[in-house]
């Protein structure tokens, strides 16, 4: 039973961690690698626009024979 308590006592301090270092910083919006650049927003941005727009430019075939033939080989 006490060979237990060494990997459970790890979990806990590693969940412990987990939660102080990343998920409340990340909950209070304020993470600590989070900084307001500018640049970077505006190429997020870009790519989030260029990423509509090619979505809305390809349209799947509507009928699914119009695929080219393939052999099995």
């Amino acid at each position: 039973m006490t060979g237990v308590w060494l990997p459970l006592a790890a979990t806990v301090l590693a969940a412990a961690l987990t939660w102080w270092c990343c998920i409340r910083p990340m909950a209070r919006n304020r993470a600590c690698h989070a900084t307001s650049d500018p640049g970077l927003q505006e190429e997020l941005r870009a790519a989030r626009e260029e990423l509509q727009r090619l979505r809305e430019e390809t349209t799947p075939p509507t009928d699914p024979t119009d695929r080219p033939e393939t052999l099995n080989r």
